[in-house]
């Protein structure tokens, strides 16, 4: 790696893992995160993920810190990747400056740094109006999450079906939970993801009452059903998906008992 490549990297990952204060996160930010895919150099990943820990627990000193949480890709064509996130967010928290940063640089750029290949980041936006999370997050160990892309023009009969099947599966006790975020930099126009948590590859079984038994109750019938998703189905297309596992060990800051 010549080191122009090699600085463009360490400058791109510095900014999402000290630039926002973690004591954003509470009930009133504007639900802003920021996940980073990081794939590691072949046969770095134990070293990668060592470094990520030592890192983690020696910038948990500084107020202003970014905590994030790691996910590693089981499925798709980018398995044996990796996700950091951190949420809730507000936009101005990313314009944070402190005087520890030029040292955390140092100390990323030695431990941690050498061992990643590449890293993408992307910007995005809570939907908790059409959210259904889980109360508790017990157990949760697993996210499966699909890209969808709204066509131009269709917005409006986009979050009109959307907020009515959101609404209809709450009411009807819908077993499953999911989530949507809106993509704002990093990825395509319209994008949005569809996050849904599971408890292993176990909570991927299906659970009655279905969607379908939902939906056709709530609308009068199959004929009736099927008319309403082939309607609300042309407002956008989907995309990939995958499978990711949460990574405790990687996203401790030396606060886990």
């Amino acid at each position: 790696m010549n080191n122009k490549v090699k600085f463009l990297l360490i400058c791109t990952l510095l900014c999402f893992f000290w630039l926002a204060p973690v004591q954003a996160q509470d009930d009133d930010n504007e639900g802003v995160a920021v996940l980073v895919k990081i794939t590691p150099k072949d046969g770095h990943d134990e070293a990668l993920l060592k470094g990520v820990k030592d890192y983690h627990h020696w910038i948990a000193n500084f107020e202003g810190h970014m905590q994030y949480t790691w996910w590693e890709v089981l499925t798709g064509p980018d398995t044996g990747t990796y996700y950091a996130h951190s949420g809730s967010h507000n936009w101005a928290d990313f314009d944070a400056e402190y005087d520890w940063q030029k040292k955390a640089g140092e100390v990323f750029e030695t431990n941690v740094a050498p061992h990643i290949e590449s890293a993408e980041r992307i910007m995005h936006t809570d939907m908790d109006k059409v959210s259904y999370w889980p109360e508790s997050w017990d157990g949760y160990t697993h996210l499966q999450i699909e890209s969808w892309y709204i066509n131009n023009g269709q917005y409006a009969k986009f979050n009109k079906g959307l907020t009515r099947i959101v609404e209809t599966l709450k009411a009807g006790g819908f077993p499953y939970h999911f989530g949507f975020t809106r993509v704002a930099s990093g990825g395509h126009g319209g994008e949005i993801q569809l996050i849904s948590p599971v408890k292993g590859w176990a909570g991927m079984a299906e659970e009655e009452p279905s969607f379908y038994d939902i939906m056709s109750k709530e609308l009068g019938g199959e004929d009736e059903f099927n008319a309403f998703m082939a309607d609300w189905g042309s407002s956008y297309k989907v995309g990939h998906n995958h499978m990711v596992k949460y990574m405790p060990e990687a996203s401790d800051y030396g606060d886990k008992k």
